[in-house]
């Protein structure tokens, strides 16, 4: 008899019963059905097993239904007296009844101490058990019972004679295991947008290593870090034996409950009686294979606590941890990414944004129970997709509301959304805001308010001088906290709900909230604050964005508690108020883009003002000498302007640190400046200026100078005075002649130093002193006849060939990782010491009609990226296998396609100015990472060939190949996914051929093609590629669901 109990553990993962055990208790229960219950549930199957001889009532009938219901495989182990059972019988022919018409479901007949000819009713056995049922339980039901033994028979089995007890269920074991492995493989399939990033976590457990790991998953709320952890733990979790357990909810849970459920799981036994079993966990795991997933910790001492060290458990074990915050895995002055403790035992993963195809389909699997809308319903899905940030909680909360309801619900949920977060998300995202400290949280809602995709720099010395002290820290916390992420070009960017979020938070719908009306950031709201000249003493920020009919700001007094003005697109704004000097709280003003030609002198009575920027205004010429009475000015930056002159009261500036006034007219420095005592850094890059103030040399502070592009004829040799100096930019100024200062050596603390397009004709031999000196660059100096011995220090070296006399041997410059030496030289280069290199990544060799001595770089072992341009380059006669980017430049003859046979790792290949009529590439199929083809002024080529050689390109570049008609093999490239065409001035058409298999494809981008009249169809499955089109006078007609069209 078998009885429904609680009798399998909770995994935590939420899987139901796989296997279900059909057995005869008293025959049984004691040998094989209780020693292959215990060997499933260390392997990690759910089984379920009774542990009761008797059941009771209609409610145990309704949940043993449901677990057999549940179950895939059907274990039967007929014992002699099984079909004495009704029980046993009644479980039999409900299994059989489920598995006729299902393949999913799966019976392993066991014969114990039967054969199976006893099953099949061939002998008294069982027919004499099934006798009595009939007159016990009627004839139908027996026929129904007979008719199930009967069927089961039929099935090849495992008899207990032919193997032993030990062997019969290690047997059984393994085919269940292999059974349910291909399951839990298919059901990955049913998860959304997550098979790559399981890839990612897969490689870094490593699960054939014996060492143990600690992998961390953060990433912000919602994001899916709990969905991707159950995913990989069901999926890796039969390798370990049943010692597994999956604690979710870390953070609210209390301590001792997790560690008693963490001893349970692991350990097999119940403890009632710990208030900490840290030591216990300690001790009981060393010996033992566990994988534990630790969802949603916040803090060290959680932990500590549950998986504090590696020694505590069996090698090969991994701990998997899901967070939104690694700030207590950091230590301070690490790296973001270096753990604070067991660094090489931890890896950490970053949870990526989900893509807009598989938000789509997440979003229409909740919504309409598909993969993707009709056709009707594309725009309105997108366009919430868009509204919700892509992130997969929203997907799933707003896509489960919407099921089942009309277009017209959708669109008012949209509209919504435009107005309001939904409660749930937003309670979901509070949970990381509410742990942040006051500053933190107030640089949280600055940046969802105002600096979203600006420079974090800039950010932080607003913050720095708000709040007293270096705020990077701060900066570092929230990204840590998954709360900002810092993208290229040092931009702050956040999420799109974590942005919305911010802004609930400053202007809440209702409620009465310390924090609203504190910022406006929305130039409708601001314009009418303004316009109205409400009393707004509350209001700290001010941003008024594109107001076209603001030509003079009104009186500014009544926001007496301002401390930050931004005007940005008012392009009639032609005055400010005078009543600006009366914002004493006002520590930023901001205006660009404006018709503003000054600004008022009452500007002299802002004592708090931190930072004064005004750009692309260009009427703006005179700043007002009351500018000398910002005491608390630390940075002015004009860009551009037609200012030509600075007022000496400049000089009066003693806390300035930023002086930026660039693109302008300024002829000269007032000598003043020399008594900016605090000022750090010095940009008048594209500037009138002709020389610098010998009093330069008074700034002892100052760490950067920036004279790119302006008049100078001479540095002075007092710069040599400016101790502090790491940065001095000078490049491209004509008019720079005759010689570098020897002074220059005195610069002990210069990093960077760029003379490029100089025409002087010498550099000093102090050069050598600079013993800090990382990166000089003398692009296109081409005056220059010989190096001077430079100094070891140096990492990025470029330099023109023309004029030299001889190349120098810079063997010694063992540290160089970026090397550009282009132009003809005067006599045949001698490079053998290139080879000696080896810390090399980034190697230029332009010397364009020269043939170069045959060279092999195969030693280069760190060289990542190689532009090499020469009259034949067969001289080249070898490549290091760690080449990541390859430009081939004036390319006169063929060239060797076996030199890439070896390069595995590339990614990327560049042809520019290739000069003969056909191509044919070879070898190519060794090149598995190569993703990227650029073809580029290949002024002879009519048709290129790119397959088979570049079938798992993702991105084509063509620029500048005038008589080029075809690219053949374009709609086989199915992993492409942007397609550049420039300046192809014979294609016609591309409809030709059809794109619609390419899946992949996120962008067309077509300009300057003279004669392209047709653009090709994509495939309606990627509404999301971006078409732009520019310079293209014959293309009229397009087709294909587009998100973007840009016609110049």
């Amino acid at each position: 008899m078998t009885a429904l109990t609680s009798s399998s553990r909770d995994d935590g993962s939420g899987r139901g019963y796989e296997v279900f055990l059909s057995f005869r208790g008293p025959d049984t229960r004691l040998t094989i059905a209780d020693c292959l219950y215990n060997d499933m549930i260390r392997t990690g199957i759910h089984a379920f097993k009774d542990n009761k001889e008797l059941r009771f009532g209609k409610e145990i009938e309704s949940g043993l239904l449901q677990a057999i219901n549940d179950s895939r495989i059907y274990i039967l182990i007929f014992s002699k007296g099984y079909a004495s059972s009704k029980w046993c019988l009644w479980e039999l022919a409900r299994i059989v009844e489920l598995s006729r018409d299902n393949n999913e479901k799966t019976i392993l007949p066991i014969f114990y101490d039967v054969d199976a000819d006893d099953v099949k009713l061939k002998t008294m056995l069982y027919r004499k058990a099934l006798r009595k049922h009939k007159s016990d339980s009627g004839k139908d039901l027996a026929k129904k019972w007979k008719k199930a033994l009967r069927e089961v028979a039929r099935i090849k089995g495992r008899n207990l004679k032919d193997h032993g007890l030990h062997e019969l269920i290690n047997l059984t074991v393994k085919e269940v295991f292999s059974l349910l492995w291909t399951r839990r493989t298919d059901m990955l399939d049913h998860l959304v947008g997550i098979k790559d990033q399981m890839d990612q976590i897969m490689k870094l457990l490593d699960l054939g290593t014996f060492d143990v790991r600690y992998i961390v998953i953060h990433g912000m709320g919602g994001i899916g870090k709990t969905t991707l952890t159950e995913a990989v733990f069901r999926q890796i979790s039969p390798q370990f034996q049943g010692h597994c357990c999956f604690l979710k909810d870390v953070r609210t849970l209390d301590m001792v409950n997790l560690q008693k459920k963490l001893l349970s799981d692991i350990c097999c036994i119940n403890l009632s009686f710990i208030d900490d079993g840290t030591d216990m966990i300690k001790t009981s795991f060393r010996d033992k294979k566990v994988l534990i997933v630790l969802d949603d910790i916040d803090n060290q001492d959680q932990i500590m606590r549950l998986a504090s060290k590696p020694e505590w458990f069996g090698g090969g074990s991994r701990i998997i941890i899901t967070t939104r915050n690694i700030e207590f895995l950091v230590m301070e002055g690490e790296d973001d990414n270096v753990p604070a403790s067991n660094n090489r035992h931890f890896s950490l993963y970053d949870m990526p944004e989900m893509n807009h195809d598989d938000a789509l389909q997440l979003f229409c699997e909740r919504a309409l129970g598909c993969a993707k809308p009709p056709p009707n319903y594309m725009d309105i899905a997108n366009k919430l997709i868009n509204a919700l940030g892509g992130l997969p909680l929203a997907l799933n909360v707003v896509g489960s509301t919407l099921y089942g309801k009309c277009r017209s619900t959708w669109e008012n949920m949209l509209y919504k959304l435009n107005k309001v977060m939904n409660e749930d998300v937003k309670k979901k995202l509070m949970i990381s805001y509410e742990a942040l400290e006051s500053h933190q949280q107030q640089i949280f809602l600055d940046i969802a308010c105002f600096f979203i995709n600006l420079e974090k720099t800039t950010a932080i010395k607003y913050w720095d001088a708000v709040f007293g002290y270096p705020t990077e820290i701060e900066v570092k916390i929230l990204t840590r906290m998954s709360l900002i992420k810092i993208m290229d070009y040092d931009k702050l960017w956040m999420h799109d709900q974590l942005r919305d979020l911010g802004r609930h938070i400053v202007h809440p719908e209702s409620g009465n909230i310390r924090l609203r009306g504190s910022r406006l950031w929305s130039h409708k709201d601001s314009f009418h604050v303004v316009q109205r000249k409400k009393v707004a003493k509350q209001l700290k920020v001010l941003k008024l964005v594109n107001c076209p009919s603001l030509r003079k700001t009104p009186k500014l007094s009544a926001f007496s508690g301002l401390e930050r003005l931004i005007i940005i697109g008012c392009t009639k704004l032609s005055m400010i108020d005078k009543s600006i000097g009366n914002l004493q709280h006002l520590e930023h003003l901001e205006v660009k883009d404006a018709a503003i030609e000054s600004i008022p002198k009452s500007i002299g009575g802002l004592k708090s003002l931190l930072k004064l920027s005004i750009r692309e205004c260009c009427y703006f010429e005179n700043l007002p000498d009351s500018i000398g009475q910002l005491e608390s000015l630390l940075e002015l930056h004009i860009i551009p302007s037609r200012i030509r002159e600075l007022p000496h009261s400049i000089g009066n500036l003693e806390r300035l640190k930023v002086l930026c006034i660039t693109i302008c007219n300024l002829e000269k420095l007032p000598h003043s400046i020399g008594r900016l005592k605090s000022l750090l850094q010095l940009d008048v890059c594209s500037s009138r200026i002709m020389s610098l103030p010998d009093c330069i040399g008074y700034l002892k502070r100052l760490k950067k100078v920036t004279l790119h592009n302006t008049f100078i004829s001479e540095l002075p040799k007092t710069i040599g005075m400016v101790e502090n100096l790491e940065e001095l930019n000078v490049a491209a100024c004509h008019h720079l002649g005759g010689e570098i200062p020897s002074e220059i050596g005195a610069l002990s603390l210069l990093r960077i130093l760029d003379l490029s397009y100089g025409h002087f004709s010498r550099l000093p031999t102090t050069i050598n002193k600079l013993t800090n000196l990382q990166e000089f660059r003398l692009f296109r100096c081409d005056r220059i006849q010989q190096l001077p011995k430079l100094p070891q220090s140096l990492t990025v070296l470029h330099f023109s060939l023309k004029s030299l006399t001889t190349i120098p041997d810079l063997s010694n410059l063992t540290n160089l990782v970026d090397l550009d030496m282009c132009g003809t030289p005067v006599q045949e280069p001698n490079i053998e010491w290139l080879v000696r290199l080896h810390a090399l990544r980034k190697l230029a060799l332009v010397v364009e009609d020269m043939i170069l001595p045959p060279i092999g770089l195969s030693f280069l072992s760190q060289l990542q990226e190689l532009k090499i341009s020469c009259a034949d380059h067969r001289s080249l006669t070898g490549l290091p296998s760690s080449l990541q980017r390859l430009t081939f430049a004036d390319v006169q003859s063929p060239i060797d396609w076996s030199l890439l046979s070896n390069l595995e790792n590339l990614s990327k290949l560049t042809l520019r100015r290739y000069r003969l009529g056909k191509i044919w590439f070879n070898v190519f199929g060794k090149l598995t990472k190569l993703g990227a083809l650029t073809m580029w002024e290949c002024p002879l080529l009519k048709t290129l060939p790119v397959l088979p050689f570049f079938e798992d390109i993702r991105r084509l570049q063509l620029m500048r190949l005038p008589q080029l008609t075809e690219v053949q093999g374009l709609k086989e490239l199915k992993l492409l996914q942007h397609l550049s065409i420039w300046w192809c001035n014979s294609i016609k058409r591309l409809n030709e051929t059809p794109l619609s298999n390419l899946l992949n494809l996120d962008g067309l981008d077509f300009l300057e093609c003279e004669l392209l009249e047709s653009v090709p169809d994509v495939p309606y499955a990627k509404p999301s590629c971006h078409l732009k089109i520019k310079g293209c006078p014959r293309l009229r007609d397009f087709k294909g669901p587009y998100m973007s069209y840009k016609d110049g």
